[in-house]
């Protein structure tokens, strides 16, 4: 298999990005954006906090506390309570975004900034247990990503069980396997994998979902290990209406991406039938064929035809990127 370099031009990196050093407290050095050779850590922890002031210090003294051996970095995503000098008194590694960027986008300066060959994903909201990280590490040998599943006794607010249930339908559908967990937060991936896949994140709450499609849709193997999350710490800045709706388009264009005669066949057999549909009806009123049954006829071979090119085209994408 064929593989891909990944250089980026670190002069102004920082400043383009709006990614600073958290200050830290005194006797901590400042941390900067630099390109830092790997430890002999070989998982990084990967902490994505939003004013998580309430829960932050806790999670990172358990993640220490547990996993002396690995790197805890968290990304404070513009926080205005203090998240970041928390999490740095703790004992973190901290690497600090201006302003507010999206949890996505603090995901993805996490794994840039990762120092080790694994990146664990954890969120910064206490609903993760620090024992459940080395059960997925575990089992990255032979799996690119290992996503951990929550369990039906997981904590998962009423309001938001419709929505979950949605989406994960459209998503076993699009994705033509069954998905135990589409959008769980804590999750592994080999760093050289995932590293490959980051321009294809979002910046927002959709990571989790853009990653199980991306892994899913190259054929990458992926490994699901069931966990039990907590209730969360605080209160959650997700929206069940914009967020869902936002997560439901992105499955479409990510299989749209990787597969799209998945999405161009059902268009065009739709189309077909209107037009059949329309045909019988005037036939047998011992009419002729109908201008609607054309149109729609058409319509039906140019939505097929433009899924095949839009198949082959899929197709040479994977191949660049294998």
């Amino acid at each position: 298999m064929k593989t891909t370099s990944h250089t980026r031009d670190r002069g102004t990196l920082g400043s383009r990005l709006g990614v600073a050093a958290t200050p830290s407290p005194a006797g901590v050095p400042a941390l900067e954006w630099e390109e830092t050779p790997k430890t002999s850590r070989s998982v990084t922890i990967v902490v994505p906090a939003l004013n998580e002031a309430g829960a932050i210090g806790q999670v990172v003294k358990d993640l220490v506390k547990r996993y002396p051996e690995y790197e805890i970095l968290v990304v404070d995503d513009g926080s205005a309570d203090g998240t970041g000098g928390i999490a740095a008194s703790a004992g973190a590694r901290v690497v600090r975004h201006e302003w507010n960027r999206g949890y996505g986008a603090s995901l993805k300066t996490g794994c840039r900034q990762a120092r080790g060959d694994v990146v664990v994903t954890f969120d910064g909201d206490g609903q993760h247990e620090p024992d459940d990280v080395q059960r997925l590490v575990d089992e990255i040998g032979q799996n690119d990503m290992v996503v951990g599943t929550r369990t039906r006794d997981s904590h998962v607010p009423l309001l938001r069980r419709p929505g979950k249930f949605i989406m994960s339908a459209f998503a076993n559908f699009l994705a033509g396997v069954k998905i135990p967990d589409v959008n769980s937060g804590l999750r592994a991936f080999r760093r050289d994998v995932i590293l490959r896949y980051l321009h294809l994140m979002p910046t927002g709450f959709s990571f989790s979902t853009t990653s199980t499609f991306a892994m899913l849709k190259s054929g990458r193997p992926v490994k699901w290990v069931p966990i039990k999350a907590k209730r969360r710490i605080g209160a959650s800045s997700v929206s069940q209406v914009r967020h869902g709706l936002q997560a439901l388009l992105l499955m479409v264009r990510l299989t749209t991406l990787f597969e799209p005669l998945k999405v161009f066949l059902p268009v065009s057999g739709a189309f077909l039938l209107v037009a059949v549909g329309f045909l019988v009806a005037n036939l047998a009123e011992g009419r002729t064929v109908p201008q609607t049954s054309v149109i729609t006829s058409v319509s039906s071979v140019m939505v097929f035809l433009m899924g095949l090119v839009m198949d082959q085209v899929a197709a040479l994408r994977r191949e660049k990127h294998e």
